[in-house]
């Protein structure tokens, strides 16, 4: 008796119909990628504050590792929110379309895990920027030239000036306007010192205009 054939499997695609195969599911994948990579992003939530935010021509930061310059840009944003009447909300998306160059490239990397964290908003913005933006040689630099600010020959307008600017970028040293007044004092020269002791200003402004 004749051994039984044994029945072949149906053959399965040869290795150019696969080929074939695999190159349009490539070409699926790449056709999927570029309508996602151009789909142009959502629109904005706030158009009318975007607007209005863009009639007061806000500055653009570009990340220079220049504190001068970055609290500039944070102090100017912070007047055209007020005045625009911005939401929380909405100051990030709001401020973050002005980064330009490192800053933006900064906001890529860094932005989405930030803005997975709760209550994420306007001011902890503020305060990652100034983390990101000032190398630790120029903060050092700054606390140094603070803490040892003396009027000396200079006029009292120019120690002025020069003490609300380092004021400014140093508000952990004067957190509060009473410090802010003894550090103004104690780099007085002595006979404003000795004024400025009897007459016991409460505020800054008015410390400054006694002394001079």
């Amino acid at each position: 008796m004749a051994p039984t054939r044994k029945q072949t499997k149906a053959p399965g695609l040869s290795s150019h119909e696969s080929s074939i195969q695999n190159l349009q599911h490539l070409a699926q994948v790449a056709q999927t990628l570029g309508n996602t990579i151009l789909q142009p992003p959502p629109p904005s939530r706030n158009p009318e504050v975007n607007h209005k935010i863009s009639e007061h021509r806000p500055p653009t930061f570009s990340g220079d590792e220049d504190p001068i310059i970055l609290e500039e840009w944070i102090r100017t944003f912070d007047k055209v929110f007020e005045t625009v009447e911005c939401p929380e909300d909405h100051r990030i998306e709001a401020a973050s379309f002005y980064f330009k160059h490192e800053a933006d490239l900064w906001w890529v990397h860094e932005g989405p895990s930030y803005m997975q964290r709760p209550a994420f908003n306007w001011e902890p913005l503020k305060a990652r920027l100034r983390e990101g933006f000032y190398p630790s040689h120029i903060r050092a630099a700054i606390y140094e030239e603070f803490l040892h600010l003396k009027q000396g020959t200079i006029p009292i307008t120019e120690y002025y000036q020069q003490f609300l600017k380092l004021a400014h970028l140093t508000p952990e040293l004067v957190p509060t306007e009473s410090t802010k007044i003894e550090k103004f004092m104690t780099g007085l020269n002595l006979e404003s010192q000795k004024a400025l002791t009897l007459r016991k200003p409460k505020t800054l402004k008015e410390a400054y205009a006694k002394a001079s």
